[in-house]
């Protein structure tokens, strides 16, 4: 394979088969500025991209033009690099070159336009067929955004099922930054509607189509269901935990389903690098929880998007209600995991999404080109985070409140190899800015002493807090912390009530919510065949 080759035989071997849907040939159109020395290369990367896709499958057709023809004033574009899909027929423009988590973006929406045929749900698809009026959507997005190309292909398929009256735009924030910094979209995804902002972060598709039907924020909300569909095991959550339990419980013969609000994979999916994973030197967070969910899908229905919003405890059954459907299952497993902790310092909620955030590889992006950052933290967390954004080109500083990092010696070593400073005794005690975060006010914990730092972001990674929402309205014994109380079989207190992973505390890894998984769904199969409350039960009568 030459070397400037993009595309490895593996990778063109997988889009061959992927590009067998396609049925009509998609023209794309790539719009560049050559004379523009520092936006050439990302042009350039676009041209070749698209080339080798087109080298796969006939029914890809790129054509290259300049921003400065009469193509571009046409279609009305004015800045590159610019990919627009079947012009003709949709509105449909990735403003950027797709690199990295946007190369997913650019397929999907190719099938889409090719096929007509989208990824939005039946219901989803009525309720877009009301809209009456044109919408504009904008997401913004960055290529190491695990969270993007779910938001971003919402979008597209908004535009392929309502050509002419949804325009989708889809928006990389380093590469624009005029654009990210005319709306304020610092933290991706973030999606506008007409203009507003109606969303920041992923969003359940039936969400984003009510948003294009008010072109407003909403909240989501039970479905119109019919039939109740019968499982003997919900899982709530997709993270390691919730999918080993999946695969375990369906190979002991339990019918599960695995419902996630947000994005497959968890905090693991917004890894960077993970090192401390048995059979993996190293791999990327998203990487290997792409493998775990691969496989999970082979037992399960995994239903990335669907948030529960009720459940009901009925007899002996469980009933869960969804944004989508109602479910009756035997038994709940909660693999909710955690979200990051917030600092709760004047400014951290007013910046967010404007030089604050909570995910290195979703946002850090943007500041690679030698921006000023603080990392505030000192575990495992912090020094990753701070790692990877010294990699990319931040520069990046760590600010901790004790005297020494909390984090494995192995990062402490690498926080040591790549010469990232640390502030040591201090804590942050304000975030400032206008429409950007602009400075912290840092206060030295030994003497009190208050001092201001120039910062263009702040990366907090203090630790996390329990998802614990649906634990608790089942009442559901938690510590003093939140985090669910399990026995050694992930029992909760509550009949028919199991937890694993983050969600039950203690000793936060991948390889330890993987074998809470597996304990958990074995005891659910235990317990659905032979319960052990019976027993217990009648003794108590006894």
């Amino acid at each position: 394979m030459k070397k400037d080759v993009l595309l490895p035989p593996e990778a063109r071997k997988i889009l061959k088969q992927d590009f067998s849907q396609l049925e009509q040939p998609v023209n794309v159109f790539i719009f560049v500025d050559e004379e523009n020395k520092e936006n050439r290369p990302f042009g350039e990367f676009a041209v070749k991209f698209l080339g080798e896709l087109a080298e796969i499958t006939d029914k890809i057709r790129p054509v290259v033009e300049k921003i400065t023809g009469e193509v571009a004033a046409k279609y009305g574009v004015s800045r590159a690099s610019v990919i627009l899909i079947e012009p003709e027929k949709y509105h449909i423009r990735l403003i950027g070159a797709p690199g990295g988590e946007e190369a997913h973006t650019l397929i999907v929406a190719l099938l889409m336009a090719s096929t007509g045929r989208t990824i939005l749900s039946e219901e989803s698809r009525k309720r877009l067929n009301e809209l009456n009026e044109s919408r504009d959507i904008k997401v913004f997005v960055s290529p190491t955004c695990p969270y993007c190309p779910h938001q971003a292909a919402t979008a597209i398929a908004a535009a392929v099922e309502k050509p002419g009256m949804v325009r989708a735009e889809i928006i990389e924030i380093f590469e624009n930054k005029d654009l990210a910094t005319q709306y304020n979209a610092f933290s991706v995804p973030q999606t506008f509607i007409d203009d507003h902002l109606v969303g920041l972060g992923l969003q359940p598709q039936e969400v984003v189509i009510e948003e294009l039907l008010s072109a407003a924020p909403v909240k989501p909300k039970a479905a119109e269901y019919g039939e109740k569909i019968e499982k003997d095991l919900v899982i709530m959550g997709a993270g390691p935990a919730g999918l080993t339990a999946a695969i375990y419980a369906e190979r002991s013969g339990l019918k599960s389903v695995v419902l996630e609000k947000a994005n497959i994979g968890g905090q693991v999916s917004i890894t960077p690098v993970v090192e401390n994973y048995p059979g993996f030197t190293r791999i990327a967070g998203k990487t290997l929880m792409d493998m775990m969910a691969q496989q999970a899908i082979t037992y399960t229905d995994i239903h990335e998007g669907e948030e529960v919003l009720d459940i009901r405890h009925t007899d002996d059954t469980y009933e869960v209600t969804t944004d989508r459907t109602k479910y009756i299952a035997k038994a709940i497993l909660i693999a909710t995991g955690a979200d990051s902790k917030k600092l709760g310092v004047p400014g951290e909620a007013e910046f967010f999404g404007r030089g604050v955030s909570y995910c290195a590889s979703c946002d850090g992006y943007f500041f690679k080109d030698g921006k000023k950052v603080i990392v505030v933290g000192g575990g495992n967390t912090a020094a990753t985070e701070a790692i990877y954004l010294k990699n990319i080109g931040v520069d990046v500083t760590i600010v901790h409140r004790r005297d020494a990092l909390r984090c494995e010696q192995a990062l402490r070593q690498s926080i040591e190899d790549s010469k990232i400073p640390v502030i040591w005794n201090t804590i942050v005690r304000e975030i400032r800015g206008e429409k950007l975060v602009n400075s912290v006010v840092l206060e030295n914990t030994g003497d009190g002493s208050l001092s201001t730092l120039p910062v263009d972001g702040v990366f907090v990674a203090i630790g996390y807090v329990p998802n614990n929402e649906t634990a608790i309205k089942l009442g559901v014994e938690v510590d003093s912390q939140g985090y669910v109380k399990v026995d050694d079989r992930h029992r909760t207190s509550v009949k028919g009530v199991y937890a694993a992973g983050d969600i039950t505390g203690g000793f936060k890894q991948i390889v330890t919510a993987v074998g809470q998984g597996a304990v958990a769904a074995n005891s659910i199969f235990e317990d659905i065949t032979n319960p052990y409350w019976i027993e217990a039960e009648a003794e108590a009568k006894t």
